[in-house]
């Protein structure tokens, strides 16, 4: 018997693209197709898929580019996509080590997993989007993706860049927040910007010495010229524009940001309710503890993450609710664990949400306007944390230093002093932009125009 997933929208009929088992190969070459690429956790997914569904809605072409796994989260939306790259069962595996130490490295540092793996990787899967490309009249992609923008050079069709996290513009007037930016100067003045500058420019010079002959000697293979500017930052062809996927009251764009870079709003989070039982077992009692650590983060918090987690509610007076992916959680009448639930759904009936701040998971968090607990791992989580707690969102404890002690007098403090009325009017403000739709009348338009162009047409409208 066949089970069905509550917490996902119903695949929706849309024509013979839809058709199960045609691996949404048959296209419609003078449509104007968007390609659409990411790697990554679900907070990578997620806003990319909202963008596909955008971008039919445009009367566009999506064709989505995932890995095997992350394929049939797309069909669960009712999309289909092209696998490119292995399983992650088949990465593990090549690689000898699990699913935990791969998310610790990545968010460690990135780097040897780019050497080792992703970049040696390129040519298969360049060969395996191959079938996409005709027809395509723009891609874009997420920072990781790596193949997109060589891809889409190859092809000569336009490529616009997906950021999402705010870290990722090299901003010295807004300097990112973490480990390796440690040295950076926040709210800087002009000796201060200067300072950020001279750091920011040491970081990409790692960046090109790590990746840059990688990267070109792919390139050469790909009979494209040497990698242009910093690695995971600059691409070569035409960019004609760069698109935030974030709202900006969370990062505005600052005065030295990429060029052509354009906040649109985060995009929506899946649809999905909550299972009755779940309502049930909150209503049964006062607002919970509400606990995740993202997709791929649940093993990293240490052996006694959990049972702390737990701890830290009772110590406050709540029930808890646990996120816990695969990982092993304390049980008891006050606990509620979930593999997964739909934070849309959820995180507005807590009382306060303890997690990792992953971009996914702090957008829902922000538009829910409940106080928060960010316990950073590592990538962007530290930055996008020390922005919640500049917006009086969020109290930060590194995830290496949690305790239920000192986490319980953080907590405590916040939800004494947090504004409910302010938070409640930015979850609004975010809530009420869509940035998946705006993001697709962007692509839209340049596909359109680089349709014409390709066609000798004159320039459509979008």
């Amino acid at each position: 018997m066949t089970e069905i997933d509550t917490t996902s929208p119903p695949l929706a009929w849309s024509g013979v693209r839809r058709l199960p088992g045609l691996e949404g190969r048959i296209h419609l070459p003078n449509r104007g197709a968007v390609l659409l690429s990411t790697i990554g956790s679900l907070g990578d997914l997620y806003p990319v898929l909202s963008v596909a569904r955008a971008i039919e809605l445009a009367g566009l072409e999506p064709r989505l580019a995932l890995s095997p796994d992350d394929c049939e989260i797309a069909r669960s939306w009712g999309l289909l996509a092209t696998p490119v790259g292995p399983t992650q069962a088949e990465l593990c595996e090549r690689l000898g080590v699990s699913r935990d130490e791969i998310a610790a490295s990545i968010l460690r540092d990135p780097g040897p997993l780019m050497r080792d793996v992703m970049i040696p990787m390129l040519p298969a899967l360049i060969e395996q989007m191959a079938p996409l490309m005709p027809g395509v009249s723009v891609a874009a992609g997420t920072t990781f993706a790596l193949a997109a923008p060589l891809a889409a050079e190859q092809a000569g069709v336009p490529y616009v860049p997906l950021l999402l996290q705010p870290m990722m513009m090299f901003s010295a007037i807004d300097p990112p927040t973490g480990r390796l930016f440690k040295l950076a100067r926040q709210n800087p003045g002009t000796a201060g910007q200067v300072w950020n500058r001279a750091l920011l420019s040491c970081a990409r010079a790692v960046l090109r010495s790590r990746h840059a002959s990688d990267l070109s000697d792919v390139r050469d293979r790909l009979a494209l010229p040497p990698q242009p500017g910093t690695p995971l930052l600059d691409h070569g062809g035409e960019v004609p524009m760069r698109l935030a996927l974030w709202d900006e009251h969370f990062a505005p764009i600052p005065d030295d940001a990429p060029e052509g870079l354009r906040a649109v709003g985060f995009p929506p989070r899946p649809e999905g309710m909550l299972d009755p039982e779940v309502r049930r077992w909150i209503a049964g009692g006062p607002p919970p503890l509400v606990v995740t650590m993202g997709s791929i983060a649940h093993g990293l918090g240490g052996p006694k993450f959990w049972q702390r987690a737990v701890d830290l509610g009772r110590s406050l007076g709540l029930r808890v609710v646990l996120l816990h992916g695969q990982a092993e959680v304390p049980e008891g009448d006050d606990v509620l664990a979930l593999p997964y639930a739909p934070h849309s759904g959820l995180f507005p009936l807590a009382a306060a949400i303890v997690h990792h701040g992953g971009i996914g998971t702090t957008a829902e968090a922000v538009r829910a306007a409940r106080p928060q607990l960010v316990l950073p791992v590592g990538g962007d989580q530290p930055d996008n944390a020390a922005r919640l707690e500049r917006m009086d969102l969020a109290a930060v404890l590194p995830v290496r230093r949690f305790g239920v002690r000192r986490a319980q007098q953080m907590l405590g403090d916040l939800l004494e002093r947090f504004d409910y009325a302010a938070a409640a009017k930015l979850g609004e403000a975010v809530a009420d932009r869509n940035g998946a739709g705006e993001a697709a009348l962007h692509l839209a338009r340049i596909a359109l125009a680089s349709r014409d162009r390709r066609m000798g047409r004159p320039a459509t409208a979008a």
